[in-house]
């Protein structure tokens, strides 16, 4: 993660970390941050780069993809069609750490559709990250989400 380029960007990055302030869980959390920066670029490939070659994304709707080539050319159709312009965000609600290289990370965001800065509800998740940290960088091994708020619904 690069060095906040202004105040603007520090206090930005205070809030998101939030009560999260060690320096393991700052590294741990620069994922998350990661995709967020490449989700706004629409960049599918740079979505993928987060996760580990063997990473694992799995979302509503029976999506399960496995590795780097299947979430890369996943989300670059995404972008193509119904993720076409949005954004995502989050704000991490739980960090936790079952090793020196392993964490579990919980945040609360969503998709943020073209040109909103806030989350409609049905557009609201809960997400879990195991990140792993591997040739001295943390990594996405598994994501998965599931919808929350008030447009969530129980389906099974």
């Amino acid at each position: 993660m690069s060095a906040p380029t202004s105040a603007q960007d520090q206090a930005r990055l205070d809030a998101y970390y939030g009560p999260f302030t060690s320096d393991k869980e700052k590294e741990a959390l620069s994922v998350p941050l990661r995709l967020v920066a490449a989700w706004s670029k629409n960049d599918g490939y740079g979505v993928a780069k987060c996760f580990t070659e063997d990473g694992v994304l799995i979302l509503p709707g029976d999506v399960l993809k496995k590795g780097r080539d299947e979430i890369g050319s996943f989300m670059t159709a995404a972008y193509a069609g119904p993720f076409k312009g949005t954004g995502v965000t989050g704000r991490p609600v739980d960090v936790r750490f079952v090793s020196d290289t392993v964490a579990l990370l919980r945040t609360h965001g969503g998709i943020l559709a073209p040109g909103e800065t806030e989350i409609d509800d049905e557009l609201a998740v809960r997400s879990t990250w195991v990140v792993v940290k591997r040739d001295n960088e943390w990594q996405l091994a598994v994501y998965q989400n599931s919808p929350r708020g008030a447009g969530a619904t129980l389906r099974w």
